[in-house]
């Protein structure tokens, strides 16, 4: 199978992956602000980005029987994003929510899922014009 060129897409699943999880980091830090006055509420964060570079970073073994354990680096379709306790020591008098962080995280996670979306966007319509022959 040709996985040059145009019909190369390994990048379209680590930004489909990018996407749903900056869609997910948006709901984990918007549930954040909502609780800036509960009282005892752990703030929470998604990790993502560091799994990713986790994930491709490190030498990859090859499994040559289907039981044997996995060794290295794991595929980008095992990647999920993962929803932990934040690590703040910040103490707003009533929980560990920093509201100026949380919304620099909004606005910084806004603008990752924006240009998640457009560079899926025009990986697409230039498989599209391709399928159409516009593009040579």
């Amino acid at each position: 199978m040709i996985k040059t060129g145009l019909l190369d897409n390994s990048h379209l699943n680590t930004l489909k992956k990018a996407v749903g999880a900056y869609a997910s980091r948006h709901q984990v830090t918007a549930t954040n602000i909502a609780n800036v006055q509960t009282e005892g509420y752990q703030a929470q964060k998604l990790k993502f980005e560091d799994l990713v570079n986790g994930a491709s970073g490190r030498l990859q073994g090859a499994r040559t029987q289907e039981g044997h354990l996995s060794l290295g680096r794991r595929g980008m379709q095992e990647v999920q994003p993962e929803q932990v306790d934040s690590e703040s020591t910040f103490d707003n008098g009533v929980n560990n929510v920093d509201i100026d962080t949380e919304m620099a995280d909004l606005a910084t996670t806004d603008l990752s899922y924006r240009l998640a979306t457009r560079l899926l966007s025009m990986r697409y319509n230039t498989l599209r014009g391709a399928i159409k022959g516009r593009i040579g």
